[in-house]
C-alpha cells in the first residue's frame, strides 16, 4: 500500500445519500471503547478526518467527555445513533436517553436496530420520524439490518422516507447478486449507506483457517503490496460505489492507523488479490452464515441457529467468549436443553452456504453450556 507523510493521513468524505452532507468514509464503531485512552482516540480520529462516530448501547459517557473537554467539536462531528424498538413511546424515551448521556441536542442520523422485516416500518414509525425532525431532535433517519437484509434494503428502497441504512456487508456478500442488486436501488434512490461486520469473520476457528492454502496464497500476494488481509477487506468494499462508510471497531491506534492507511490509498485494489479474495470465501463459505434466516424456518425445536451461528462468530472471528456467555445464559434453559439433540437436517438442506449446522451446533453447547 502507498505511504503518505502523516500530514496527508485525510480520510476522504463521501456524499451521505441525497442528505446533502458528506461524512468520512471510516466511521468510529461505537465498541471501540474499552481500556484503551478514549478522549485520545477520539483526538487521533478527528485528527486524520474520521468525523462519522457510532453510539451503541455501551457507549457509556465518552462523547459527552469530549464534548465538554472540546468545545465547538460537537458541530464537526456526525454522530449516529439506534433505539432498539418500533414503538413510538419507546423510541422516544431511548431518543432522550441518547441524547441526555451524550450531552447533545441532536443527532445526525437515528437508526432502528435491528430490522428483519421492511413491514416493521409502519405509518406509527413514519409519523414519530417526522416529529422527531420537526423538533429537531434528529437530521436523519434509517434502520439497521443484520438478518435478511437484502429483502430489508429492497423494501426500503421503495418507502420514500429512509435517509440512510446500516447493513451487515462485507467482501463475502459481494458475490451475492442479491444482496449488490439491493445496495443498487437504495444508492439510486439516494439512500445513505453504512456497511457493519467489515471483516467478514467465519464461526470456525482461526486456528483451522490459517491452514488453508488459499489464505497462504493472498497473504503472500499481500505482503508484496505491503497491504494487511484487514485492509484489503475494507477496500474491497470501498470499492463499491453504493457504499458511503464503513463502521469498524476500532479499539486502539494501531487499527486506526490501518484502517486510516487503507481508506486515504484510492487506488483500485489489484485485480489478483481480488480474485484470492474470492478464492478465500469459496474456501471458508461453508464456515459463514450470509445471515438469510432460512435455517430458522425449519426447525421443529425453534432452535434460535442464526443467534447461536452469531455467537459462534463473536467469539471465534472477534475473540469475545465474555459477551457470547452473556447472551448464551439469557436463553431459555428448554431452549438450551435441546440444542444438542435437535434436528437440523432439512435446515442443513436449503442453507445457501453449505454450513455444517449440526456440527456447528454441537460445537456451540460444548463451548456455551455452563453446568
Amino acid at each position: 500500500m502507498m505511504q503518505k507523510n502523516k500530514m496527508d493521513f485525510i480520510v476522504p468524505k463521501r456524499a451521505f445519500g441525497n442528505t446533502g452532507v458528506k461524512i468520512s468514509k471510516l466511521c468510529l464503531g461505537g465498541g471501540s471503547f474499552g481500556s484503551t485512552d478514549s478522549q485520545a482516540l477520539l483526538d487521533e480520529a478527528l485528527r486524520h478526518g474520521v468525523n462519522c462516530w457510532e453510539i451503541v448501547s455501551f457507549t457509556g459517557k465518552v462523547y459527552a467527555e469530549y464534548f465538554q473537554k472540546n468545545p465547538g467539536i460537537r458541530e464537526r462531528v456526525f454522530l449516529s445513533g439506534k433505539v432498539y424498538s418500533t414503538d413510538p413511546v419507546i423510541m422516544q424515551e431511548q431518543l432522550d436517553k441518547i441524547l441526555k448521556e451524550n450531552e447533545t441536542s441532536y443527532i445526525d442520523f437515528l437508526a432502528i436496530h435491528s430490522v428483519n422485516d421492511i413491514k416493521t416500518l409502519n405509518s406509527d414509525v413514519k409519523k414519530w420520524v417526522e416529529k422527531v425532525k420537526k423538533e429537531k431532535k434528529i437530521r436523519f433517519f434509517g434502520f439497521c439490518t443484520h438478518k435478511n437484509m437484502d429483502n430489508c434494503l429492497s423494501g426500503a428502497s421503495e418507502l420514500g422516507w429512509i435517509d440512510g441504512i446500516q447493513t451487515f456487508y462485507n467482501y463475502r456478500m459481494q458475490n451475492i447478486k442479491s444482496m449488490d442488486d439491493a445496495l443498487q436501488k437504495c444508492y439510486e434512490k439516494g439512500i445513505g449507506i453504512f456497511a457493519v461486520k467489515s471483516m467478514g469473520f467465519c464461526v470456525q476457528k482461526k486456528a483451522e483457517l490459517q491452514k488453508l492454502p488459499s489464505k497462504e496464497k493472498i497473504d503472500s500476494l499481500l505482503k508484496v503490496y505491503h497491504m494487511s488481509f484487514e485492509q484489503s477487506k475494507l477496500k474491497a468494499i470501498w470499492q463499491n460505489p453504493s457504499l458511503t462508510s464503513i463502521c469498524s471497531l476500532m479499539p486502539n491506534s494501531a487499527i486506526l492507523q490501518s484502517n486510516v492507511l487503507a481508506a486515504i490509498d484510492e487506488n483500485p485494489l489489484n485485480p489478483e488479490i481480488l480474485r484470492l479474495l474470492v478464492d478465500y470465501a469459496y474456501a471458508t463459505g461453508n464456515y459463514f452464515c450470509r445471515r438469510c434466516g432460512a435455517c430458522e424456518t425449519t426447525n421443529i425445536d425453534k432452535i434460535p441457529i442464526f443467534d447461536i451461528m452469531e455467537m459462534l462468530m463473536y467469539s471465534r472471528g472477534y475473540g469475545r467468549p465474555d459477551l457470547v456467555a452473556q447472551r448464551f445464559a439469557q436463553m431459555p434453559s428448554g431452549i438450551q436443553s435441546k440444542i444438542d439433540s435437535s434436528d437440523y437436517s432439512s435446515a442443513e438442506k436449503i442453507c445457501p452456504q453449505k454450513m455444517p449446522i449440526t456440527q456447528l451446533m454441537k460445537e456451540a453447547y460444548q463451548e456455551f453450556h455452563k453446568e
